[in-house]
Formats: C-alpha cells, sequence, structure tokens
C-alpha cells in the first residue's frame, strides 16, 4: 500500500527519537503476592565535548520519587538507571512510569497485584493517556472526502465517513503501536510488508463491520474500495509529525515514541494473560509505544498460580 511507503522519508527522524530513551517495567511476584517493580529507564551516555543527539531520561520521564533504590549502568554508550523498589499485595502504585511530553505527563500508569484466591494473584495495570489532545491522529477534512468519494453515493455523506474513520482508528491505533508486534517499527524498515500485516489484521474486521452497517447496500467490491482507502488514510494520519533530520534534534522534549516494554515474571505459573508469554522463561511481555493509550487505556493482565502460599 502507498501510504507505507510514505513513512520511509522520516525513517532517520524516527530513529532518533525511538531509539534514543526507552522503558523496561518488570514486575516480579512472588509467593504471598509481594511484588518487586523494576522500572529500567535508558538513554544514551552524555559525553562531554560530543554533540548529544538524544534526549535524557530527565527530559522523557518523571522519575520515581523517593523509597525507591537506584542503580545505573553503562553499556555500548547508553546509560541505564534502574528504580526497584517491593510492595505487599493490593498496593495500589502510581505513576512509577510516567511519560512526559513538553515537559509535561502525557502518560501514566497505575499497577496492582492483587489475590484472587489461594494460591492465585493478578497483575493489571493500566496505561493512561494524559497529555495533550489526539487530535492529530484523527482524520482530516480532506481525508474525509477520500472517504466520502469511495462509499456508494446514497451513502456518501459526512457523518457515515467521520464514523468509518473514527472505527478505522479505533482498529489500527494497538496494530500501529502495540500491544504486540507494532507496525510502526517494521513500516520503518520493511514498508510493503507492514503495509500487508495492517490489510491483514484489520482489514477482514473492517469488511465485517461494513456488511453489518450496511448490508446489501454496498457490494463487495465497494467495501473492499473503502477499506483499502481507509488503511491508507489510517497510516498516514497515525503516523507522528517529524521534523527534517537535517535541521538537528528536535527542539521539544518528549517520550511520543519511547520503546516500552513490560514484563511479568514469578516463580509460579502465569495461567491467563493478554500478553505473549515467553515459553523459556516462564514470562509474559508486552511491547508497545506511549500513542496506543492515546484513544483509550491500554490495559495488561495476567493471572499467576503459585506452588505455595
Amino acid at each position: 500500500m502507498y501510504a507505507m511507503r510514505l513513512l520511509l522519508p522520516f525513517a532517520a527522524a524516527l530513529a532518533l527519537l525511538a531509539g534514543c530513551t526507552r522503558a523496561r517495567v518488570t514486575t516480579e511476584i512472588k509467593s504471598g503476592g509481594a511484588f518487586t517493580r523494576s522500572v529500567a529507564l535508558t538513554a544514551p551516555e552524555k559525553k562531554e565535548g560530543q554533540m548529544n543527539m538524544g534526549d535524557s531520561i530527565e527530559d522523557d520521564f518523571v522519575l520515581p520519587a523517593e523509597g525507591w533504590k537506584s542503580t545505573k549502568e553503562t553499556k555500548d554508550s547508553n546509560v541505564t538507571t534502574t528504580f526497584t523498589r517491593t510492595f505487599a499485595v493490593g498496593t495500589p502504585v502510581k505513576g512509577d512510569l510516567t511519560i512526559k511530553e513538553d515537559n509535561k505527563p502525557a502518560l501514566v500508569n497505575e499497577v496492582s497485584v492483587t489475590r484472587l484466591g489461594p494460591k492465585r494473584y493478578e497483575y493489571r495495570e493500566t496505561l493512561r493517556w494524559v497529555g495533550e489532545s489526539t487530535a492529530g491522529m484523527r482524520a482530516k477534512p480532506e481525508d474525509l472526502t477520500q472517504l466520502k468519494a469511495a462509499l456508494p453515493p446514497a451513502l456518501a455523506t459526512d457523518e457515515n465517513a467521520q464514523a468509518l474513520a473514527t472505527k478505522m482508528g479505533e482498529l489500527a491505533l494497538p496494530v500501529l503501536f502495540g500491544p504486540g508486534d507494532p507496525l510502526l517499527t517494521m513500516g520503518l524498515i520493511h514498508p510493503d510488508l507492514a503495509g500487508r500485516r495492517l490489510s491483514q489484521r484489520i482489514g477482514g474486521v473492517m469488511m465485517k463491520a461494513l456488511e453489518v452497517q450496511f448490508g446489501d447496500k454496498m457490494t463487495l467490491a465497494q467495501r473492499r474500495a473503502v477499506v483499502m482507502k481507509m488503511v491508507d488514510t489510517t497510516i498516514v494520519n497515525s503516523k507522528p509529525s517529524q521534523p527534517d533530520p537535517a535541521n538537528g534534534p528536535p527542539s521539544s522534549k518528549g517520550g511520543g515514541l519511547v520503546p516500552l516494554m513490560f514484563i511479568v515474571k514469578t516463580p509460579g505459573k502465569i495461567v491467563s494473560s493478554n500478553g505473549e508469554i515467553d515459553e523459556l522463561t516462564g514470562e509474559a511481555f508486552w511491547g508497545l509505544y506511549p500513542p496506543a493509550a492515546a484513544l483509550k487505556p491500554v490495559v495488561l493482565t495476567a493471572v499467576i498460580e503459585m506452588d505455595q502460599d
């Protein structure tokens, strides 16, 4: 799909933004339900006399406050600061991962581990977008005009075009930004494959949605044409606006494209989860970017069963 190729001119800028800082949050759940949080924040090492192209962790994150222990490790020209703290079962934890945009919180988390029954616990982490309006991700008037043009004349209303654009945004956001395997990353190195994956993951769902909404008022060919147009439009409007790499790093500070990894580990067994399971380690994990929570909160869950309590 041609729209995926529109991402290519921004590859260099995205590499600068998404490759500079990152976060890895590990929740280790122990017998009895106590859990240890490890928030590892990585940024490029600042070296005297060298141009620093990336942000520091202070630019992109609100750091965990008192009560947390911190350690630092330097590796491959990156500095990782890890904050750790242990909590009793049932303790709500808020904001130990807070991402900033223009020096203001944009994404905040809350997490808890609760007892479901004997030897059984639930991990639940919610990511909420609290930053600026997500209007930049919504369809523009010219995009709605294109959607209307793809609809049969009798259905080509502003209301129908807006409803379809909204639905497509809801479906495409997690596909592009995660959790799972975010296609944003793939789009930088293999745009044709990313376009095909996007079509594969949500094309069939949208085809069915159009069939339910409009019935025999639209032919199969018309539904397919509308979905293809919606996929292309959604990719263009979901990609963040990027500066010209020739002008140097962006002047405004923000972690909008910080890669995030969440991991749950335990001596017990993860019996269900909406994340992926690493069969080798027995851990659950989720990979995503902050815009995944732009339209609605992202909730990560895992149910753990212990051998002993």
